[in-house]
């Protein structure tokens, strides 16, 4: 049982305390906004007007 327990603990950031569970945060909130930045790049350069004077 100790095992899942350092396993839960690890996953949650509890392992280093109340720094550990803020960097846990902030490391899921960016890897949420990664598909949502990639298809904002992605849409602005498909749909992006060529233009074609210098």
């Amino acid at each position: 049982m100790k095992w899942r327990n350092s396993n839960y603990d690890i996953h949650v950031g509890k392992i280093a305390g109340r720094t550990g569970m803020w960097i846990a945060f902030i490391a899921s909130l960016i890897c949420a906004s990664l598909p949502v930045t990639g298809f904002y790049i992605w849409y602005g350069r498909k749909f992006k007007k060529k233009n074609r004077h210098p």
